[in-house]
């Protein structure tokens, strides 16, 4: 039985669950409590934000959900590649500012596989410590039987596309 490339992508579901004690870069305290988002990516083509978490201040939840797909090939070629977590602070009236960042290597996403959260350092472009982000990872290929869903395999037949240079 032939198998199609499409079967070698790794499809992986990021929860993004939380953070702690996230400091923004100012020094002066606001009045308005601090409203955040995430932008995730494994490729910085292909960006997935989450919602605004209005009510949190220094310890927003937002329990979103990501689904990413990498190619195994992608994956080998690159041992390290990284999910990124950028987190932003929302201003009403000037460019919304980056609180800090987070890099995941994808082996230790592949590690966690839903049982269990992890947390790690949120950190200023500097280096500082700026928090602790809390999430969960699953990799979604064993849920599917022989063939991928119709919804989610020309999502990954673009995505693999993308990937090997041809989209």
């Amino acid at each position: 039985m032939k198998t199609s490339s499409l079967r070698k992508a790794i499809i992986m579901e990021i929860n993004l669950i939380s953070a702690q004690d996230l400091m923004s870069s100012t020094s002066r305290p606001s009045s308005k409590p601090m409203q955040t988002y995430v932008v995730a990516y494994i490729d910085p083509m292909e960006k997935a934000v989450s919602r605004v978490d209005r009510t949190g201040n220094r310890t927003p939840t937002w329990n979103d959900k990501f689904v990413f797909s990498v190619d195994e090939d992608f994956e080998r070629r690159r041992p390290y590649s990284c999910l990124v977590l950028e987190i932003y602070r929302v201003r009403r009236f000037r460019k919304d500012k980056k609180i800090g960042v987070v890099h995941v290597l994808l082996e230790d996403l592949l590690k966690i596989n839903g049982k269990n959260c992890m947390a790690f350092l949120v950190r200023n472009p500097s280096g500082e410590p700026r928090g602790i982000i809390n999430l969960g990872a699953a990799t979604l290929n064993g849920m599917f039987h022989e063939d991928l869903p119709k919804f989610l395999s020309s999502k990954l037949a673009i995505d693999h596309r993308k990937l090997m240079g041809r989209g």
